[in-house]
């Protein structure tokens, strides 16, 4: 005959043991969720806008520089800025990361600078129901140039959204990879709503840094990611709404 054994421990025991659980839990997530980032996705964040967009970098941080000083900072931020007015004007509620030349380094308080600046962007990008963040390369080759798309690894709608993205831009910019890229690396890709990373060009090639320097060529930009973005938000919100946005005029 089988006897049923009960182990009884003091409460303080029990309470050890599951906070070590935890800890043990908590180390295996570090690997794709460091521990700050895990921290800050488990706090209840509101949903405040339709759209977070993110110009990469900004203050002390230039971001890629191109010949003669050029800086990144500058260049996306007149972009993502473009970007809220057109997207704002087809009825939709845009939040920026920065509006100006600085980083957002002061909404964490733990880390080096650079992690407080990206779990800052990462914290706002979770308040959002579509995310962007867009950015300018570099690389030792100057011959590489174009467009690069980045999404969460494993995502289905952020491949769909990346692939939109792509789309878009290949009406008005070279590509540099002809698909979307999947990363489980980036921060930003980790945040709850979809979003992608969009490298719109390369600050090192010649031609892809005059081209940056084109006010036209960025508006250019700006409108298309927001068409794709348009496109992206009618296609998820398809069985709520028969009507979507329509699609903007062609640069």
């Amino acid at each position: 005959m089988s006897r049923l054994y009960i182990l009884i421990l003091p409460k303080g025991v029990g309470w050890c043991i599951l906070a070590a659980l935890g800890v043990v839990i908590l180390l295996a997530l570090y690997h794709n969720y460091p521990l700050g980032l895990h921290a800050l996705s488990l706090l209840h964040q509101e949903i405040v806008y339709d759209v977070m967009l993110d110009a990469g970098h900004g203050g002390i941080d230039p971001g890629a520089i191109g010949a003669g000083e050029l800086y990144e900072k500058d260049y996306v931020l007149d972009i993502v800025l473009q970007m809220a007015a057109i997207l704002e004007s087809r009825g939709l509620k845009v939040g920026l990361t920065r509006d100006s030349d600085r980083d957002v380094s002061h909404l964490v308080s733990e880390g080096t600078r650079h992690r407080r600046d990206l779990l800052g962007r990462f914290k706002l990008m979770n308040q959002a129901q579509v995310g962007m963040s867009v950015h300018a390369n570099a690389a030792k080759d100057s011959s590489e140039a174009g467009a690069i798309v980045f999404f969460m690894k494993d995502s289905y709608l952020g491949e769909r959204y990346a692939q939109l993205v792509l789309e878009e831009l290949a009406k008005v910019q070279v590509l540099n990879e002809r698909a979307p890229i999947p990363r489980s690396t980036l921060l930003l890709l980790k945040a709850r709503p979809p979003v992608v990373l969009v490298e719109v060009g390369f600050m090192s090639n010649p031609a892809d840094l005059a081209k940056l320097g084109d006010p036209q060529f960025r508006s250019a930009l700006a409108q298309r990611l927001s068409q794709a973005i348009l496109h992206f938000w009618e296609w998820r919100h398809a069985e709520k709404s028969e009507l979507g946005p329509q699609p903007l005029q062609q640069p």
